[in-house]
């Protein structure tokens, strides 16, 4: 029996740590008679993009992505529309993606997935052509990414403390939002996310009512609020109910635009500089990945 390709593409510095002995838990837990394992190490932002695309011009049967969401990202670009199908190791700190999909963050669990190869294909977006796969943004959330990306400090303790020091400072921005050429948001808003599965990372659903594999993406607005609403905002969000929210709009959609003054943006939690004119673009089932689901 001719054994199948399978690549890891591996941040050796994503979040957690949790990646150092990835190479002894391979050992351990990938089938040796059917697979055949080839390990790959990130050297540089968009490096995993590059690894990617080389493996899937080669055959590579099985493309795994071992780190955050940034690693994931950037190695689900590389995919689309390729006969490779995409792995996760969830390393990072947030998770979003796989969280989603029900992959395990105990790396010898999710080792196991693999094993199974469970596949499904999933929905891919993007934002003036820059390519995003879980939950990105423009406003409040786009600004602490910018922030969390200048710190010296990891992990979601960093991340929440720059949620709260930065509130006071920073002003709603008016946003315009087209879907099927007819104005459905126009006003302020706190933040405006796109979400193509329902959260950030850790938990915290954005969009509980995403599916990812449906052909639309959801426009999550979160309107201003005062802030003695925080603690009810936070409850709503770890518990998945956000969207019943009376502060939260959501705007389910095949493609958008969206004009804006001047918010800070971040793909998949990764800071970028989007024009004040978006358009919010879907790929339907354009990427194979293997899920928990």
């Amino acid at each position: 029996m001719t054994k199948k390709n399978i690549h890891f593409i591996i941040n050796p510095i994503s979040g957690t740590g949790k990646q150092k002995d990835i190479l002894r838990k391979i050992e351990q837990i990938i089938d040796e008679e059917i697979y055949s394992c080839q390990l790959h190490f990130t050297e540089r932002k968009n490096h995993a993009t590059e690894i990617a695309q080389e493996l899937s011009k080669s055959s590579s049967d099985i493309i795994v992505a071992v780190g955050g969401d940034g690693t994931v990202n950037e190695v689900s670009k590389a995919l689309v529309d390729t006969e490779s199908v995409m792995g996760i190791i969830p390393t990072g700190s947030g998770n979003g993606l796989a969280r989603h999909l029900k992959i395990p963050r105990n790396i010898k669990k999710a080792l196991k997935l693999i094993n199974d190869g469970n596949m499904c294909r999933i929905d891919t977006c993007s934002a003036n052509d820059h390519f995003f796969i879980n939950v990105s943004g423009i406003g409040y959330d786009g600004h602490i990414a910018q922030v969390f990306s200048n710190s010296t400090k990891r992990g979601i303790k960093t991340y929440v403390k720059l949620i709260a020091s930065e509130w006071s400072s920073y002003t709603p921005k008016k946003y315009r939002i087209e879907v099927n050429n007819k104005i459905v948001f126009e006003d302020k808003a706190l933040l405006v996310s796109f979400a193509n599965a329902s959260q950030y990372g850790n938990n915290a659903h954005i969009s509980p009512t995403s599916v990812i594999d449906d052909g639309k993406l959801e426009i999550c607005i979160i309107k201003p609020f005062r802030i003695n609403e925080i603690p009810r905002m936070l409850i709503s969000l770890i518990r998945q109910r956000l969207h019943v929210n009376k502060n939260v709009l959501t705007i389910p959609c095949t493609n958008a635009n969206i004009k804006q003054e001047n918010a800070k943006a971040h793909l998949d939690g990764e800071p970028i500089n989007l024009n004040n004119q978006i358009e919010l673009k879907i790929k339907p089932r354009s990427l194979k990945i293997i899920t928990g689901c």
